[in-house]
């Protein structure tokens, strides 16, 4: 027979044990987005947007966050904590206005949190702000969206493309 004593001891060492696997699985199997010098050391190719870096003239500033060229992206453009992403090679492919587009989405994300909705009409507002965007340019990028069926973080193109005439409009209303 166990003594008390002895019991006591194999439970707190089983408790510890648990809750050490426990920590050790968390801290290694969420480790959280990379910082931007984890980013741009991870692979070659990815480098800082030199100073002044524009889309077709339009200044690609979102306050203080930094602008991370990746040829190989496999989007268009992204977004981590303090930091966007952009494919030139695929921006370059795309009409101006879809590219100045989604540029702002990604600040959006910097200035509103993980909100899909949020991003979408923070762009829209934020072109028609800086007058690159009008009811063409909105009816462009929903041209670019029409086709996408959407998945677990995005609306439908059919959707999303609602939205942003409804920002669109709104912020007109506004004016």
């Amino acid at each position: 027979m166990i003594s008390r004593t002895k019991w006591l001891r194999w439970l707190v060492l089983a408790v510890i044990a648990l809750g050490g696997g426990w920590l050790a699985y968390d801290l290694a199997s969420d480790p959280g987005p990379p910082t931007l010098e984890q980013y741009l050391a991870y692979a070659p190719g990815r480098s800082m947007a030199p100073p002044g870096y524009t889309i077709d003239g339009e200044p690609t500033t979102c306050g203080k966050v930094q602008v991370v060229l990746n040829p190989s992206l496999d989007d268009v453009a992204a977004a981590h904590p303090g930091f966007i992403i952009l494919n030139p090679k695929r921006m370059e492919a795309l009409p101006r206005v879809v590219r100045l587009y989604a540029f702002g989405h990604e600040c959006g994300h910097q200035l509103h949190g993980v909100s899909e909705e949020m991003a979408d009409c923070y762009a829209v507002t934020r072109g028609q702000a800086q007058g690159w965007l009008d009811p063409v340019g909105v009816e462009a990028i929903c041209a670019f969206w029409k086709p996408y069926a959407g998945d677990n973080k995005h609306l439908p193109g059919l959707e999303r493309c609602e939205l942003m005439r409804r920002c669109f409009s709104n912020a007109s209303a506004v004016k």
